[in-house]
């Protein structure tokens, strides 16, 4: 039983996901609630509730690790569960109370202001209950959560990709209590080739290093859709260009294993679409790119220190002067490498991702200025 809040596996082949996540489903399960039922009780509080948890599942550290992060317990009619980190964030929003204070309160607090809330918040909570500890409490009501089983999504999109293309390769995946990941890259010259023959008639030639890529992320915690990313993998070090937005399917009412499948139909399309978007970068050209590229991703809200590796890496590869809207994309994108080897994963680089995605729709001129952008 994986029930440490930080627990993380990655896996090397596409059948080690699927037995993972067919495992894990196995022992997990649903609760549905009405909302003014649940209790939270700080574990510290209540040391008998702790020693009859530990004993009825027979993890004799699962309380040590609950106390090392939430702190709290959910008792749902006679039985009582550890809260998970993951949970907390739907927890709030179910009882409808959030900020940045919360975090600062002692246990005991703030199991009773959620208490009170959770009192007056009418219909049902949709309970996820998952190796030994809640790791979310939804919306249970008929407009609200939208079950997607993760052992579908996953098995859905490798159905397809694999059906679909003779090369294509499971490049990896990743689980941790708040999502999973797959990714998949094709080499597929239909796929391919109108971008590159734009990238030939624009100055470079890739000799054939020029791949698709598609990853799919979903969660049964509320920190992801069932989302398909779509890139392609540049150069011999296969550095990732990400060619728009997402195609997001929410967990609400809905949405449908037949809406995601559709879906995954559309991605493939969207490498035609995307080229257009990307083109247009070929004939921008900008005199102080540095500053275009920082501009670009605070306003995304990309960190500091990752715009200063990116912005590094990039002046020590252009050693300054004018240079395209492809190239300062290109640099942009490349935080996603930087990120990659510095053992990022996850959510941290779906987040990253999107946001990269959403510097193709601002206006890059505005950040083209001389001198320190402030």
């Amino acid at each position: 039983m994986n029930y440490q809040d930080d627990f993380s596996i990655n896996f090397t082949k596409e059948d080690q996901l699927h037995g993972f996540l067919e495992e894990l489903e196995e022992r997990a399960g649903w609760d549905v609630r009405p909302s003014n039922s649940i209790r939270v009780l700080p574990a510290e509080e209540n040391e008998a509730l702790c020693q009859q948890i530990t004993e009825e599942l027979k993890e004799t550290e699962i309380i040590k690790d609950t106390c090392q992060n939430t702190g709290l317990l959910l008792k749902l009619g006679r039985s009582v569960y550890p809260l998970g980190k993951s949970s907390l964030s739907t927890l709030k929003s179910r009882a409808r109370v959030n900020g940045n204070a919360l975090s600062d309160i002692e246990k005991p607090k703030l199991a009773r202001i959620l208490n009170d809330c959770l009192k007056v918040t009418r219909g049902d909570a949709l309970i996820r209950i998952q190796e030994g500890k809640v790791r979310a409490v939804h919306g249970g009501d008929e407009s609200d959560y939208c079950i997607l089983p993760m052992t579908e999504i996953f098995g859905t999109a490798s159905s397809y990709i694999n059906g679909k293309y003779d090369e294509a390769k499971f490049k990896g995946g990743y689980y941790d209590h708040t999502m999973a990941t797959a990714t998949w890259e094709i080499e597929d010259e239909e796929l391919v080739s109108a971008y590159r023959s734009a990238l030939r008639n624009y100055r470079e030639d890739l000799n054939g290093q020029l791949s698709a890529t598609v990853r799919v992320s979903s969660s049964d915690v509320g920190a992801s859709g069932a989302n398909i990313y779509y890139s392609l993998l540049i150069g011999e070090e296969k550095r990732p260009l990400v060619l728009g937005k997402a195609l997001k399917l929410a967990h609400e009412k809905k949405a449908s294993m037949a809406k995601f499948d559709a879906n995954m139909s559309m991605a493939f399309a969207r490498y035609e679409e995307a080229l257009s978007g990307l083109e247009r970068l070929f004939h921008i050209y900008l005199n102080h790119p540095a500053n275009v590229i920082t501009g670009l991703m605070k306003r995304v809200n990309i960190g500091k220190k990752l715009i200063a590796e990116t912005v590094e890496q990039f002046n020590a590869a252009y050693m300054g002067g004018a240079c395209s809207g492809y190239d300062v994309y290109c640099a942009i994108c490349n935080s996603i490498f930087i990120s990659e080897v510095n053992g990022v994963q996850g959510k941290a680089l779906a987040d990253l991702e999107e946001a990269i995605s959403r510097c193709l729709t601002l206006r890059w001129s505005e950040y083209d200025i001389p001198g320190d952008l402030k």
